[in-house]
């Protein structure tokens, strides 16, 4: 993008990404074909942009800040190919965008959870996402049970797909630096997978319930939503941090 971009805003929380190297190395991450149609998150000031615009059938960019917006639709006003929208992510319809093969981004560090959460309802419309995130936030995405990461974000997670862990990105290739290290993380989406558990919502508030005193044990945690039932298969005085995801499918299917 041009030198007139727009400073960072500390407002906003920016870290514009500057390093070439790092750069390059996420973009073959992404892996763009020619076929694909690409959602782009915060693009900023399009350091990852400028690498994918050329390398997908369809571009399609979310930038909420108005003065990035406009420097973007300056820079690709004459590529029919990118279409920018200027927008709050958690705000905007994601129906005005899907399906993508494709959604990839720089994820702000306090909304990273909203943000997947509702990529996680649009699922079967989404093939695979490449984010960039806070380091501790993807240890949750891939955590083991009974470790301090595994959580709900890690279980829905493995309710939908498959989280992968590329590579850490150092705060020295952003401008300004951040406070925190980052790392980049591959999320394999898949509509077949657990097909069994038809009621999404329930599942969810399942998970969530479980988790939300995590230092109960089960039988107290989910006491409004077993009623006492005999749980054969699942041992509720284990806490939920001790339950495998099939623990839990097999708690869901009890239940309903």
């Amino acid at each position: 993008m041009k030198d007139k971009t727009p400073h960072p805003k500390k407002s906003l929380g920016q870290n514009f990404l500057q390093d070439p190297n790092i750069i390059r190395k996420i973009v073959k991450a992404i892996q763009p074909r020619s076929d694909e149609t690409i959602v782009e998150i915060g693009p900023g000031r399009g350091a990852i942009t400028s690498y994918l615009a050329g390398k997908c059938r369809d571009l399609i960019l979310i930038e909420f800040d108005q003065d990035l917006a406009d420097a973007l639709k300056e820079e690709y006003e004459a590529d029919r190919h990118v279409r920018i929208i200027r927008d709050d992510i958690l705000k905007t319809d994601w129906k005005d965008f899907l399906p993508a093969d494709k959604v990839v981004g720089n994820l702000p560090y306090n909304i990273s959870s909203q943000i997947l959460f509702t990529l996680y309802s649009h699922a079967p419309e989404v093939g695979e996402a490449v984010f960039m995130v806070q380091k501790e936030f993807a240890r949750r995405l891939v955590a083991e049970p009974s470790t301090k990461d595994y959580g709900i974000m890690t279980i829905l997670t493995r309710l939908y797909g498959k989280a992968e862990i590329l590579f850490h990105i150092p705060p020295t290739v952003f401008f300004p630096r951040p406070k925190v290290d980052s790392t980049l993380v591959k999320i394999r989406l898949d509509p077949d997978k657990n097909r069994d558990i038809d009621d999404k919502a329930f599942f969810h508030q399942l998970v969530r319930t479980a988790f939300n005193q995590r230092r109960k044990t089960l039988r107290n945690s989910l006491k409004k939503i077993t009623e006492d039932q005999p749980m054969l298969s699942v041992d509720l005085s284990l806490r939920a941090e001790a339950l495998t995801f099939e623990d839990f499918k097999r708690l869901y299917h009890i239940l309903k």
